[in-house]
């Protein structure tokens, strides 16, 4: 390190991004592609009583795909304890949508406008269902996200032997609550996805995204292939911030690459970023601290309330890592963490610099 540690270290790839020679996938040369277009909810929780897809299909060169199309199972959270897999997200909503930027039909087209013009063509019909926004109203139950489970619990982290004298012999204890305020990471470059298949049958994906491997091996297995046959490419990424890993957008194109033929493509709009780019943050925190006159602190209890959004992803594990770090620097002997997470009709949450981390700091 003695050659690094205070000295200036001469950046290498500045030279081909002030030329104008960054490689981004949505400027990646693809012969004869496909565009696509998602139709998005406008509502935060209704049902989908009906489609209508007719106007589109009947343009020039458009096809539209709906859920009943898509045959592909749940695109399910991370392999992560203690999530509810029953709460999975649906690639293309079916009977219900969840959140504003959901997914309920797919269009392509030959150009770029041209799907998005065919897109409003797309008549949805919905029953419009109350929403809950707020995780402590979703924590009561009232309204479900999905019935049939009974809660919108998604995940629970509890104390196994909880300590009734946690604070005995504190001099001073001390109680606050702090939120960490849901966060939307807005990335300079917003997600892009290009696919290919070739002759041999094998799948090349180009992604701005963080996590090439894994969106490789997630791919491969919700399309039903080995992984040896799906090749990942991450070419230079305009920030990601922890948010830009494998999403049911890319999953979609992927699907839609095998399933006409062609190359595809797809890059967000800024808006659909905001809404459908998954975010951050959107945790309650409940602190109490207790300790003696002299400042040392002896005992500390974090309660967390975890907003995961519409369908549990990462966001909805997040309070373990925020418990990992429940300390931060200090010395404290004697420490309870219990959280739990709740999914509301809003944008999913996912990482986003720190991912959980950031918050235990807020906190303590």
């Amino acid at each position: 390190m003695a050659g690094i540690i205070g000295q200036r270290i001469l950046r290498v790839e500045d030279g081909r991004f002030l030329r104008g020679e960054g490689r981004y996938v949505a400027n990646l040369p693809l012969a004869d592609a496909l565009s696509v277009t998602f139709v998005r909810s406008p509502l935060a929780h209704a049902l989908v009583t009906g489609i209508d897809t007719a106007a589109a299909a009947a343009m020039p060169g458009v096809q539209v795909f709906t859920a009943a199309d898509v045959d592909l199972g749940l695109f399910e959270p991370p392999p992560l304890p203690g999530l509810e897999l029953r709460m999975a997200r649906p690639l293309v909503a079916s009977d219900r949508v969840r959140f504003v930027g959901e997914i309920v039909a797919v269009v392509v087209a030959e150009s770029r406008a041209a799907a998005a013009d065919a897109a409003e063509l797309v008549l949805v019909d919905y029953e419009d269902l109350p929403a809950v926004v707020d995780p402590a109203e979703a924590l009561e139950d009232g309204n479900l996200l999905f019935p049939e489970l009974g809660t919108n619990v998604c995940l629970r982290r509890a104390v196994d032997e909880p300590d009734e004298a946690l604070f005995a012999g504190c001099d001073v204890v001390a109680s606050g609550r702090i939120a960490s305020q849901r966060l939307a990471p807005s990335p300079l470059e917003p997600r892009s996805s290009a696919a290919v298949v070739a002759e041999d049958g094998r799948l090349t994906v180009w992604l701005s995204t963080q996590t090439p491997h894994q969106d490789r091996d997630g791919l491969a297995r919700i399309l039903g292939l080995d992984a040896a046959d799906v090749r990942v490419v991450a070419p230079d990424v305009g920030g990601g911030f922890g948010a830009k890993g494998l999403s049911v957008e890319d999953v979609l194109v992927a699907w839609l690459a095998r399933r006409t033929g062609r190359p595809v493509r797809w890059t967000e709009t800024r808006s659909e970023s905001m809404v459908a780019l998954v975010h951050g943050r959107g945790a309650v925190l409940d602190v109490t601290v207790g300790g003696d006159r002299s400042g040392a602190i002896h005992a500390y209890r974090l309660r967390i309330l975890q907003d995961a959004g519409a369908y549990p992803w990462l966001g909805a594990f997040l309070p373990n890592f925020t418990a990992l770090m429940a300390s931060g620097v200090y010395a404290i002997p004697r420490i309870e963490v219990e959280a739990v997470s709740v999914v509301t009709n809003t944008t999913p949450v996912g990482a986003f610099r720190g991912a959980g981390r950031p918050e235990a700091t807020q906190a303590i």
